[in-house]
């Protein structure tokens, strides 16, 4: 038995693989990242993302619970530039700013608290982005961000559980 911020809890099941949980899984950066690397025939031009948690950023002083795309891709390529050993290059935060759009979306606020007792705004559910621009390379850094977002969440409040994400695969 063990304790979290003064909740018992014990540890039933572990899984490390999809087939075991949804929610487990294991992946390297060059696995992540093969289609930069790679040449495949086609890449996607559209991304959907669904939210199991609430998302929200913060900009300017405040929190933004809309999943736009320059936040998005530009939180998840923060995290990839923090701890991935190459890097990726900034300007893919104005290509999801000038070159991605949101085409559909199913999203719903809903109120977390935070440890500190406040209430956390977020959007949970689904939300497609496409791009309006056929360039290959820019499509691979997006696919490269978007299943990132399985493993390191995206916005503001990931290490407390909040923006979990992951990136539904085209059928």
């Amino acid at each position: 038995m063990f304790a979290l911020d003064g909740h018992p809890w014990r540890v039933i099941a572990r899984a490390t693989r999809g087939d075991e949980h949804p929610w487990a899984g294991a992946a390297s950066y060059e696995e992540l990242a093969a289609l930069l690397l790679e040449r495949p025939g086609s890449l996607p031009s559209r991304w959907d993302l669904s939210f199991s948690s609430p998302v929200t950023f913060r900009r300017r002083g405040m929190n933004m619970p809309l999943p736009l795309p320059e936040l998005v891709f530009g939180s998840l390529l923060d995290k990839w530039n923090a701890f991935a050993p190459l890097a990726l290059p900034d300007e893919a935060r104005r290509y999801a700013e000038e070159c991605l759009a949101i085409s559909r979306y199913d999203l719903r606020t809903v109120a977390s608290p935070t440890s500190g007792g406040a209430l956390q705004i977020g959007a949970v559910g689904r939300c497609s982005y496409i791009a309006t621009t056929g360039d290959r390379y820019w499509r691979a850094v997006v696919t490269t961000l978007a299943r990132l977002a399985f493993y390191s969440g995206v916005g503001a409040g990931a290490t407390r559980g909040f923006g979990q994400a992951r990136l539904i695969e085209p059928r």
